[in-house]
């Protein structure tokens, strides 16, 4: 075997193994954020949620200022040569503390402006904090994705997952003040930023220095990353502070609502830039074609995951809501069979971005997402009232979660009629189209099910229907996945020092 073919094989049994780590660890942290998203809302009601879903929103909105898109850069090139990171690391961190005063200065002028009740000012304002411990996190985390190192933080995402959802019990539970809540979110970020800054220290061997001319470089470098990352966050955080102007409390509660559930469905999103992102960037060092075939199998196993996610979530809608939040919130339920469709779109605009970025069109990327942020808007403007009008309560709802899939659709067409050939070929096309006509067939099914049995046996006929229709049709191949886990599974010795295919 060359030693191009071996290093290949052996990024490829890295990256298996570190996504069914990660993957690990993502269902465990995901279970607690499902019991305490059941719990949050009935709690707080409508009212109360939609305080804290707007703070939320606001300062993620917000504090994506202060990343300078570096992330994508980290795992595009930390990947290739590990001592990269001493050299602008240290500088990107101390200034993103002095933007993070300046968005902290605007969060109150903002408060202030809106005439939002001063209650509600503490909530916000540590809502900003947790915001930016999560930005420096996201940058920590790809800095061991890109070393390959992920055993200890699959274990500290759980344990900060389960200081956040221990936290929130003890609120709800002592029904202590609506601050506490956003305290718990502190305390998980933070615990994540002190124990991922010793492991960079560690794996990296980073020095933390201030380094001008490298911190300026990699900033620059990361310019048209950060422009796409600005606008996709905040158009897809833009609705709800329109609903909270236009709209009130109570709509954002119940739009918050669906939309919890529905990023359920992002679930696998964190996987792309953990794993994929440094395996298709190794991957387009060695060449262009590898990396084509890389990116076009990754496809097909994100999308196996991404529409049975999006159909059941619609399908199921009604009790989904139901069943988490009880009556009080039935009106999200129809934002969220919209909401729930996006997903399968966001999947393959995720793909497409990070193709666009390793073929040195990052800002083509950007400029779509700046269309994207123009289009998202006007389409609220459009939906919002009529939608308000027609449907009464949880229109607005309804009309926000209409313009978020027209922004998508136009994002996700754009980005992939550039990429071309690259992410589709005629086996991925076919997988597409044999998963489209079973999600197609279900709905029917569904249909006709829909007034003559209970919900539960309806869904539960759903699923074995389609499991049947996407396994026999060939969409999803049951062997090439047992091979996936198999090639996890494989013990490999790990490389010494700093170099394309180093693992720890």
């Amino acid at each position: 075997m060359s030693d191009a073919s071996s290093t290949a094989e052996k990024d490829t049994k890295l990256a298996a193994k570190n996504a069914v780590k990660l993957f690990g660890s993502l269902m465990v942290t995901w279970g607690i954020a499902l019991g305490v998203r059941l719990l949050l809302p009935r709690y707080l009601g409508p009212q109360g949620f939609g305080v804290v879903n707007f703070a939320d929103a606001f300062t993620s909105t917000l504090f994506v200022l202060a990343g300078f898109g570096v992330d994508t850069y980290i795992r595009k090139e930390v990947s290739v040569r590990y001592q990269h990171a001493s050299e602008f690391y240290g500088g990107v961190t101390a200034l993103r503390m002095l933007v993070a005063l300046l968005l902290f200065g605007v969060t109150q002028a903002f408060l202030m402006l809106t005439n939002r009740p001063p209650e509600t000012w503490l909530v916000v304002h540590l809502y900003g904090v947790s915001a930016l411990f999560f930005t420096f996190n996201q940058s920590l985390a790809a800095l061991l994705h890109a070393r390959g190192t992920v055993n200890e933080l699959s274990f500290l995402n759980i344990a900060s997952k389960i200081v956040w959802g221990g936290g929130t019990l003890l609120a709800v539970v002592m029904k202590w003040p609506l601050w506490t809540v956003a305290l718990a979110v502190v305390a998980s970020e933070g615990l994540k930023t002190v124990v991922s800054t010793r492991l960079v220290t560690k794996h990296l061997a980073m020095t933390w220095r201030v380094d001008v001319k490298a911190t300026r470089l990699a900033i620059a470098a990361s310019l048209p990353m950060f422009v796409n990352l600005a606008a996709h966050t905040i158009y897809n955080k833009l609705d709800v502070s329109i609903l909270a102007v236009v709209a009130g409390e109570e709509e954002v509660g119940w739009y918050g609502a669906s939309s919890l559930i529905a990023g359920l469905a992002l679930m696998v999103t964190p996987m792309i830039g953990w794993v994929l992102m440094p395996l298709f960037a190794r991957a387009r060092a060695r060449s262009d074609e590898e990396y084509t075939q890389v990116m076009r199998r990754s496809l097909e196993l994100v999308l196996a995951i991404a529409f049975p996610t999006s159909l059941f979530m619609a399908l199921g809608a009604k009790e989904w809501i139901t069943l988490l939040y009880g009556p009080a919130f039935a009106p999200a339920a129809t934002s969220l069979k919209v909401l729930a469709s996006i997903f399968v779109l966001t999947y393959v605009a995720i793909l497409s971005s990070n193709a666009l970025i390793l073929t040195g069109r990052a800002w083509t990327q950007a400029f779509i997402s700046i269309g994207g942020l123009v289009a998202n808007p006007v389409l609220n403007a459009i939906f919002i009232g009529p939608s308000t009008r027609w449907f009464g309560q949880g229109g607005a709802g309804i009309g926000a979660a209409i313009a978020q899939l027209g922004t998508e659709i136009v994002v996700t067409v754009a980005m992939t009629a550039l990429v071309g050939r690259r992410a589709f070929d005629a086996r991925s096309l076919s997988v597409i189209a044999r998963t489209v006509v079973a999600c197609v067939l279900v709905s029917a099914l569904d249909w006709y099910l829909l007034e003559r049995v209970h919900p539960f046996v309806r869904l539960g006929a759903d699923g074995l229907v389609y499991v049947v229709l996407v396994i026999g049709s060939g969409a999803v191949k049951v062997k090439e996945l047992i091979a996936f886990v198999k090639t996890a599974r494989k013990k490999e010795p790990a490389l010494a020092g700093p170099e394309v295919g180093a693992q720890a």
